[in-house]
């Protein structure tokens, strides 16, 4: 144990103090008896004797009720009141004298209990006498005056004597009954005596409760004066042992202070203490911190000429980097090296970004070699161990779907299967979220690395998502052995962005070849629908010089479309015009874009079709992903009828939703229109032909059969001559189409 110091300033305080705890122990211990004593008491006067002596005072008034209802009953007959003298039995008097029985176990008095046992049996008494005195009433006699105005103990309109007005009640009723009422005797002879003994024993038991309950309020205060006494008597005694307690310690600090006060002068003139005083007392602990402030102040030198020199990472720790001074010179400390690696990892950024910008500008015409580039510089860039990346496209099925197209140091056996459905695993997650994924405790068997030595699982993995203008173009996968820092996993973010947007670019490239290849085989296909024209007007006869004027007309055509260029516009998947380019525009006769955006299609239709199952077929089937295309009659904004060849695709986000609805087309009205006159033309020809050959036939056959066979000559040949004219003037159109670039 210890040996206890009694020159220390704790041993002195110790001594006082504890004596102070030990009265204080005794003040606390005096006072909870005390007020357990006073509760008890308390409680037995709130809990018992006041209830009781409320509940007897009801069950007296209870009694005293039922015999005035009893005696209004005698006097005027009226049945009602029966039933209130049951119900004051029932709800006062029984419910009082419930409560008595509750409370009597609790009273220390037998004399109480005596008394209270006569009361229970003269209230049975009195009962069985009110029942008797209602059985024998008889009623037709004379009528007996009585009202309380006539009481001569009433103030206003108050009763102070209850005890009284009873009294009065009954000597009225004796005096009035003898004469008038032949039942004002009954309450008389049957329940007065017993009445006035109930009043008279209720009275006693309710003053033996009230002076049992001033008896215990004598002792409850008899008790306060006993303990305001020792109360006093204490607290002087501890005011006197404080005095001495004071004077006691007070030489004691006095001397120490003194000597703590030459040390700190010694410091503050800027030296070291050479000598360590003592005081034996607790400020020999602020001696020790002053000198160890000594040391700490020569830390600070030191510290100040390493930071000078650029070394950031010293040893050196002054105030053990705590309290203001260490805090502030240990954050100064931090902060030039947060910017110096800063500087460092901003130099590091750049550069990658800068390389990282050559790439995708060297390599920007082909997806697989591109993505080959990317996540080869982005693995070795990082220092990291492997890498690979999904870019979306279309499955077999049509739907969108991650297909792996370049790894790095990947175990090809995790990607067997190379293309990954949206939601499916962490890639597919991370395609669905639009958040990247950084994971340090990778799933058994995720992936693993391989080299010559074996193999091994990386330690985190990243995974982004390759975004731009809010679309998902393709998801980045980055394992290591380490752990990506935050700056790392921001650069790979960054430059995500920059990855969308070449896949982007050459997505939209892949899909204009594609467009361009769907208007070949829209070509193609016009030839065959031309070649099959071209057969079906072998019998077409008609003269050279219509031809000729009809294919010069036709060729002038041609060449002003070659000028003008194809259309294009742009509808929501509802219908709704979203944009158009000025060919079109200038084509259905408008000024501007703004008269027709925001307008739906049906503005270029007729009214009939509009209206026709077979336009929402129309739009159903483009709402369903079907490409529309072919020659379609439309009308301008003036109502003109045109003819135009083109092809309606539509277009879907990364959820495979459709967005827009596009439309390429040229005018093709006046090769329509000049079809149509030729068809005209050769339907009138042939007519005439025919008729011709019916009034040959209707002619005598003798000299007329040369005449016929001439004309079946002569027809064809100018068949003949009408098929080659057709044959030269599609091939002219031909001509003109394959110059544009259009079917």
């Amino acid at each position: 144990m210890k040996k206890l110091n009694f020159n220390s300033i704790k041993s002195r305080m110790m001594i006082g103090y504890g004596s102070m705890a030990l009265l204080i122990v005794i003040v606390v211990f005096i006072t909870l008896s005390q007020i357990a004593n006073i509760m008890e008491m308390g409680n037995d006067v709130l809990e018992n004797k006041q209830p009781s002596r409320m509940y007897v005072d009801a069950m007296k008034s209870g009694v005293r009720h039922s015999n005035v209802t009893l005696q209004s009953y005698l006097l005027s007959g009226n049945d009602k009141l029966k039933k209130e003298i049951d119900d004051i039995w029932k709800k006062e008097i029984q419910s009082s004298k419930d409560s008595i029985d509750s409370l009597k176990t609790y009273w220390d008095n037998p004399e109480n209990i005596i008394i209270y046992e006569k009361l229970t049996r003269l209230a049975d008494r009195i009962k069985k006498n009110q029942q008797e005195v209602l059985n024998s009433a008889q009623f037709g006699g004379g009528d007996i005056s009585l009202s309380l105005y006539d009481y001569p103990n009433i103030e206003g309109d108050t009763i102070y004597d209850t005890n009284d007005l009873q009294n009065w009640i009954d000597d009225e009723l004796g005096n009035q009954s003898s004469n008038n009422n032949p039942n004002g005797l009954l309450y008389e002879e049957n329940l007065k005596a017993l009445s006035d003994e109930f009043d008279e024993k209720a009275s006693v038991l309710f003053s033996n409760l009230e002076k049992e309950s001033l008896a215990i309020g004598d002792k409850i205060f008899a008790a306060r004066d006993r303990f305001i006494i020792v109360e006093s008597t204490i607290v002087i005694i501890a005011i006197i042992l404080c005095f001495i307690l004071y004077r006691f310690a007070r030489k004691q600090i006095k001397s120490s202070i003194d000597t703590l006060q030459d040390e700190v002068k010694i410091l503050s003139e800027g030296n070291i203490p050479e000598t360590k005083a003592q005081t034996n007392d607790e400020f020999d602990i602020i001696l020790e911190e002053i000198h160890t402030l000594s040391g700490n102040l020569a830390n600070v030198k030191n510290f100040a000429l390493e930071v000078g020199k650029g070394s950031f990472d010293s040893d050196i720790s002054v105030f053990n980097n705590q309290g203001d001074i260490g805090t502030s010179l240990a954050e100064m400390r931090d902060s030039l090296k947060n910017v110096s690696e800063e500087a460092r990892i901003r130099n590091w950024t750049n550069k990658g970004s800068a390389e990282f910008g050559d790439i995708l500008r060297k390599f920007n015409n082909n997806i697989s070699e591109l993505s080959e580039h990317v996540i080869t510089f982005m693995v070795k860039y990082l220092n990291a161990n492997q890498g690979s990346i999904f870019i979306v496209d279309e499955d077999e099925n049509g739907d969108e779907a991650l297909h792996l197209t370049a790894t790095y140091a990947y175990d090809r056996k995790k990607f067997i299967e190379k293309t990954i459905q949206p939601g499916q695993g962490l890639v597919g997650q991370v395609y669905l979220e639009k958040q990247s994924l950084y994971m340090k405790e990778l799933p058994e068997n995720y992936i693993s690395i391989t080299s010559g030595l074996g193999k091994a699982t990386p330690k985190s993995i990243f995974i982004v998502p390759l975004i731009a203008n809010d679309t998902v173009y393709g998801v980045i996968e980055i394992g290591t052995f380490t752990e990506f820092t935050e700056n790392e996993r921001k650069f790979i973010e960054d430059v995500g962005e920059n990855i969308a947007s070449s896949v982007q670019s050459v997505k939209i490239n892949e899909r204009t070849n594609k467009l361009l290849e769907e208007s070949q085989e829209m070509t193609e296909q016009m030839r065959s629908q031309e070649e099959e024209m071209r057969q079906n007007m072998e019998e077409l006869q008609a003269t050279q010089e219509e031809m000729e004027r009809s294919q010069k007309e036709n060729n002038e055509r041609l060449t002003a479309m070659e000028k003008s260029g194809m259309a294009y516009v742009e509808f929501a998947p509802n219908g709704d015009i979203v944009t158009a380019d000025e060919t079109f525009i200038r084509l259905f006769g408008y000024n501007s874009v703004d008269e027709i955006k925001g307008r739906h299609h049906r503005i270029f239709v007729s009214d009939e079709y509009a209206n026709s199952d077979d336009y929402q077929a129309f739009w159903g089937n483009l709402r369903a992903g079907k490409i529309q295309s072919g020659v379609f009659d439309r009308y301008t904004k003036n109502g003109s009828k045109i003819h135009i060849k083109g092809s309606y695709t539509v277009l879907r986000n990364q959820n495979d939703e459709i967005t827009k609805i596009i439309k390429f087309a040229f005018d093709v009205s006046e090769i329509y229109q000049k079809l149509e006159t030729i068809l005209e033309e050769k339907e009138t020809l042939i007519n005439q032909l025919e008729d011709l050959e019916a009034k040959i036939q209707d002619t005598a056959k003798g000299g007329l059969n040369e005449l016929k066979t001439y004309q079946k000559e002569l027809k064809k040949s100018l068949i003949e001559k009408l098929q080659k004219n057709e044959d030269d003037l599609k091939a002219s159109i031909e001509k003109q189409k394959k110059d544009l670039g259009i079917s």
